[in-house]
């Protein structure tokens, strides 16, 4: 907040204007950070200034700009606007801004051989560089230790899980050898089964046939047992062709 209160209002608000994405269309910072780019003055004047600068003036903002020392140029989007001071993301240069005054050049030409005010003020703005660049820096470097902090965890849980993986792959390959297993054998007892019936069907078709030529022969000298007998026989006769039907295994 004591920084801020050192900064004028004007050259707040244009820094903070230039941190809205939402313009950056219209106005805005130029890639190096070290200057902005009026890129529509038309749309400026129609929606920005009066945001910020409650008012619809453009030549008003140009001399605003002026009175603090801003170096106007031709870019290839627009107008460019530059003061060493007005710097993308460094807001504790702010301070040193000041509003021009007439007398500063009286002053230098009286005292050519004394250090300037300007010459002080640059050297308190080397300090401030010079002070956020270490904050930078230590910053860069807690974030780095940080970062190399994640990236060992992360590394450690993409190893268990590869681990984890082979495991399941193992397990899985080992199913399906037993799988593999289960079905060959299932087919060899299939196999088993139907050459079973096969042979089980022939034996009982042979004895049927037997059977069927024995009964269009006289089997018996005693009229009455042959009777009896030939009855037996045709019971036996029709179990067998019962037996003889394809036997159905389970």
């Amino acid at each position: 907040m004591a920084t801020r209160s050192l900064v004028p209002t004007f050259i707040m608000k244009t820094f903070e204007m230039l941190e809205d994405q939402t313009i950056s269309h219209i106005v805005s910072w130029t890639e190096e950070g070290l200057s902005f780019v009026v890129k529509s003055q038309k749309l400026l004047q129609q929606q920005v200034l009066p945001q910020y600068f409650k008012h619809r003036n453009y030549s008003s903002f140009l001399r605003q700009l002026n009175l603090y020392n801003f170096k106007k140029s031709k870019h290839q989007d627009g107008q460019e606007f530059k003061h060493k001071c007005f710097r993308k993301g460094v807001k504790q240069m702010l301070q040193f801004i000041k509003r021009r005054n007439n007398d500063d050049g009286n002053q230098e030409s009286v005292n050519p051989n004394q250090p300037s005010a300007k010459l002080k003020e640059e050297q308190n703005i080397l300090r401030v560089c010079a002070s956020d660049i270490k904050d930078t820096n230590t910053r860069l470097d807690e974030d780095m230790q940080i970062l190399k902090q994640k990236s060992g965890v992360l590394l450690e849980e993409m190893w268990n899980l590869k681990k984890l993986l082979h495991s399941q792959f193992d397990q899985v390959n080992h199913k399906l050898e037993r799988i593999d297993i289960i079905i060959g054998a299932m087919s060899q007892h299939k196999k088993f089964k139907n050459i079973s019936q096969y042979f089980t069907t022939k034996f009982l078709q042979n004895e049927l046939h037997t059977l069927e030529t024995n009964l269009n022969q006289p089997l018996f000298e005693s009229p009455k047992q042959e009777v009896d007998d030939q009855e037996q026989i045709k019971a036996l006769f029709e179990e067998l062709q019962n037996l003889s039907k394809p036997i159905q295994f389970d």
